[in-house]
C-alpha cells in the first residue's frame, strides 16, 4: 500500500457540521483553510490499530457499511494518540443515544450467586482510560470486569446497588453508574452478541439484591416488633 503525506485535521461537533476528518496536501494548507478532502466520521464502526509488521503506525477506520479507511503517522506514539482520540469522538455512546430503562420485573426463578463471564468490547468512555476486550463478570453483588490477557486480574467493579439504569440491544449492553462507584458516575457501554441474555443476567442478579435487602428490613422490623411486644407485655410484678 502507497501512503501520500498529508495533514490531517479533526473537527468536532459544532454549528458548522458533524465530526469530521479534513485532510489538506500540508500544514500551510490547512492554516489557510485551503481546498481538501472531508471524511464523515458520524457513520464509524469501529477504530483500531492493525498489526505493526502490516501497518505502521497506522490508523484504521471502519464503516457501517464495513469499508475500512487507513492513514499511517510519523511516530507509534502519534498513532496511539489518534487512535485514542477517535475512538473517544466515534465510539463513546452517549446517554441521549441509548433507551435505557429502569429495572423490569419479571417473572423468572432468581438466583442468588452469579459467575458467568460475558467476553465483551468495552467502548471508551471518559470516566475509564480503559477500553477494549475484557471479560465481564455477574456476582450476586457485583459486576466485576476482568483482563482477557491476565484472566485474574480485575480492571474495576460495580456494586450492583449502584447501578442507576441498564439497557440492551442484540449487540450491545449499557448500564449509568452512580457517584459512589470506583469509576465515578458515568454511562458504560459494551459490545457483545449476547446483549439480551446480558441484560437479563443482571436483572435477575439486582433483582435478587433488592430481594434480600427487603427480606432483611422486613424481618428487622418484624424482630424489633416482637421484641417491643414481649417487653410491653412482662407483668409488673415480675420488675
Amino acid at each position: 500500500m502507497i501512503y501520500r503525506r498529508c495533514w490531517l485535521v479533526l473537527r468536532r461537533d459544532s454549528s458548522k457540521g458533524h465530526k469530521r476528518l479534513e485532510r489538506f496536501s500540508n500544514e500551510q494548507a490547512a492554516n489557510c483553510q485551503c481546498h481538501h478532502k472531508v471524511t464523515d466520521l458520524t457513520k464509524i464502526r469501529n477504530v483500531t490499530r492493525p498489526p505493526r509488521d502490516k501497518k505502521k503506525h497506522a490508523v484504521v477506520l471502519t464503516f457501517n457499511n464495513d469499508s475500512p479507511k487507513a492513514f499511517a503517522c510519523d511516530s507509534e506514539l502519534d498513532a496511539k494518540e489518534w487512535c485514542n482520540v477517535l475512538q473517544m469522538e466515534c465510539l463513546e455512546t452517549k446517554m441521549t443515544d441509548l433507551p435505557l430503562e429502569e429495572p423490569v420485573l419479571f417473572n423468572t426463578s432468581l438466583h442468588r450467586d452469579h459467575r458467568e463471564q460475558f467476553h465483551v468490547f468495552m467502548k471508551p468512555s471518559q470516566c475509564m482510560d480503559f477500553s477494549g476486550e475484557c471479560n465481564l463478570q455477574i456476582t450476586c453483588d457485583t459486576l466485576l470486569l476482568w483482563d482477557t490477557q491476565n484472566p485474574g486480574l480485575k480492571i474495576t467493579s460495580w456494586p450492583l446497588r449502584s447501578l442507576r439504569r441498564y439497557g440492551r440491544g442484540q449487540n450491545w449492553f449499557t448500564f449509568e453508574a452512580g457517584r459512589m462507584c470506583d469509576t465515578g458516575e458515568g454511562l458504560f457501554t459494551f459490545q457483545t452478541p449476547e446483549g439480551e441474555r446480558l441484560y437479563h443476567r443482571v436483572n435477575e442478579a439486582v433483582l435478587a439484591t433488592v430481594e434480600q435487602e427487603d427480606w432483611l428490613c422486613c424481618d428487622e422490623r418484624k424482630t424489633g416488633t416482637e421484641r417491643r411486644t414481649r417487653e410491653s407485655t412482662i407483668p409488673w410484678s415480675l420488675c
